[in-house]
């Protein structure tokens, strides 16, 4: 049968999606209750079957990861405490090292506009972060289990050709953040 794993690419926090967009949508805490309803409701079919968890930004492991994500994401949190109680271990998913240097490169690139060498050591720094998790997973989720990988929408993870990917997700949050973001350009063009 092989390795499922449900990928549910994550919906923003409030202080991540500022921190991107500089100021939220009037619908923001809307689309955040409906996103993570229907996560709930398509992982709760599941009940019982799914075996880990993995979540990006999380690099402790079991109930030092439940805790780790309340501080980060409390949606989330609701999400995983869920399929904790019902069984699934909580992996240690990431690298603190590379989250740091990841953040950094980025905290970096905002601060000085455009940067090539900077955009491009970001790039990088992601790369590696992602291959970390792709490599958590495989190490991990062993043949004929269920995991689910909570992931940063714009995060683009490579899986073994062994696995079964199912994404959960009513919309994507990286296409609301960017209609945002857009629509905020056209506002702030029309008021010149």
């Amino acid at each position: 049968m092989g390795k499922t794993l449900f990928l549910v690419p994550r919906m923003y926090t409030e202080a991540e999606f500022k921190s991107l967009a500089a100021s939220l949508p009037d619908d923001f805490g809307q689309k955040t209750s409906e996103f993570w309803a229907y996560v709930n409701t398509r992982l709760a079919m599941f009940s019982g079957k799914v075996s880990k968890i993995y979540r990006d930004r999380v690099f402790k492991a079991g109930e030092e990861a439940l805790i780790q994500l309340y501080l980060m994401d409390s949606e989330n949190y609701k999400a995983a405490k869920g399929l904790v109680e019902n069984g699934a271990g909580f992996v240690a998913t990431e690298d603190p090292v590379l989250i740091g240097e990841s953040e950094a490169w980025a905290e970096m690139l905002r601060s000085q506009q455009s940067n090539t060498v900077v955009s491009e050591l970001l790039q990088q720094s992601l790369e590696e972060r992602t291959r970390h998790i792709s490599n958590r997973i495989e190490e991990t989720l062993e043949d004929n289990e269920i995991g689910v990988l909570f992931m940063e929408p714009d995060l683009q993870v490579e899986f073994g050709k062994d696995s079964k990917i199912i994404k959960i997700c009513p919309f994507d949050p990286s296409d609301y953040l960017k209609s945002w973001q857009v629509q905020r350009k056209l506002e702030f063009q029309a008021e010149e």
